[in-house]
């Protein structure tokens, strides 16, 4: 299938600034008092949204209009607090109600299903204990600097994963689902190679490489992971019909990474870490690729001085959630590469995830 046309980086840019602009005048209509009230209910939002979700009330929604007494008897939940609670996000677009007593879900409110390919993962995922506790420590972390997560858990998100199995998979869902509103800017705004290897590294189970072949049928793919997840994405990739030209191979972002290829991408994996992680990173991935391979790093880019509202939140999610992680700018980056013995190359902004790259030298 042809991918979704990209939109104009000019165009997301023009769009983004004008819903931002929207906000602000919105917010000038009413009290500041009532501005900063409904903004610091954001916490108690998505609250609600992961209730519902977990409730199994938004898949009910997402099938059809419903009144809450209805959907209570369904699902053996109590009709008034049902109801208050949909009211409240309805109040915020999720759901409409009508004179009837029926909620109905707004393109918003059907993105919450679990069973569509929606955000529901990625709401879940919030609402995880281990997440939320994270984020109480944001406080802490501003006095000291110190990674939340570790700091609350007492160890780094990615342990905790692998000793929480349900959370590692609902975690992996939910940046399945992030991957997947990006792929259309991702793969239509690099010049990918026609053919050769291209080789994803920390890829999951292949859901920008499969995009990528999908679009090329000469180019061939290799797929580095841990075990486990190449497990997983035998299915993916059979799915997506490019498991015949995709080669699975084991590897470990910090040790080695076994798979010679022309072109090599790092998708999301550097805003996890602090610089000197993201070194040892790019230097196992550099040890592996032969003279004039390339490097293509994909991320969401943030300026010092540029208070974006999705890099932004992105940034601070990190600071929260992963051991020393955070977003960049495409000067930031290309030291990385550089000091990783990369040359710093070509840099494609597609106005929302940016496209870094490095070219690997002559040995020696």
């Amino acid at each position: 299938m042809p991918a979704p046309p990209q939109p104009p980086r000019a165009a997301i840019r023009a769009t983004l600034a004008a819903r931002q602009a929207l906000l602000r005048l919105a917010d000038r209509l009413v009290p500041s008092e009532l501005a900063v009230f409904e903004q610091s209910m954001g916490a108690a939002v998505v609250r609600m949204l992961g209730a519902v979700i977990e409730l199994g009330v938004a898949d009910e929604l997402a099938r059809g209009p419903a009144t809450a007494a209805q959907l209570a008897g369904r699902l053996g939940l109590d009709a008034d607090a049902l109801h208050r609670v949909l009211r409240a996000l309805a109040a915020r677009g999720f759901y409409r109600l009508d004179r009837r007593g029926r909620f109905r879900a707004t393109r918003r409110g059907r993105l919450l299903a679990r069973d569509g390919d929606g955000m529901g993962a990625w709401v879940s995922y919030l609402n995880l204990d281990s997440t939320r506790a994270a984020w109480d420590g944001v406080g802490d972390t501003v006095r000291t600097g110190v990674p939340a997560f570790p700091a609350v858990h007492g160890a780094s998100v990615w342990t905790w994963f692998a000793e929480h199995p349900d959370e590692e998979r609902l975690f992996a869902a939910a940046m399945r689902r992030m991957t997947r509103i990006v792929l259309p800017m991702v793969v239509a705004g690099w010049p990918w190679p026609e053919e050769g290897r291209l080789c994803d590294v920390a890829g999951g189970v292949g859901t920008l490489l499969a995009a990528i072949l999908e679009q090329r049928p000469r180019l061939q793919g290799v797929l580095v992971d841990a075990p486990g997840v190449l497990r997983e994405a035998e299915a993916h990739l059979t799915g997506a019909g490019v498991r015949d030209r995709v080669e699975l191979a084991e590897g470990d972002i910090f040790a080695r990474v076994d798979a010679r290829a022309d072109t090599y991408i790092l998708k999301d994996v550097l805003h996890d870490w602090d610089d000197e992680r993201c070194l040892r990173i790019l230097r196992t991935v550099r040890a592996a690729m032969p003279a004039g391979a390339r490097l293509v790093l994909v991320e969401t880019l943030i300026e010092p001085g540029d208070a974006d509202p999705v890099a932004s939140l992105i940034d601070v999610q990190m600071l929260t959630q992963c051991d020393g992680g955070r977003q960049r700018s495409a000067a930031e980056l290309r030291a990385l590469l550089g000091a990783a013995g990369l040359t710093p190359g070509r840099v494609r902004d597609t106005g929302t995830v940016a496209m870094v790259e490095g070219v690997a030298g002559v040995a020696g």
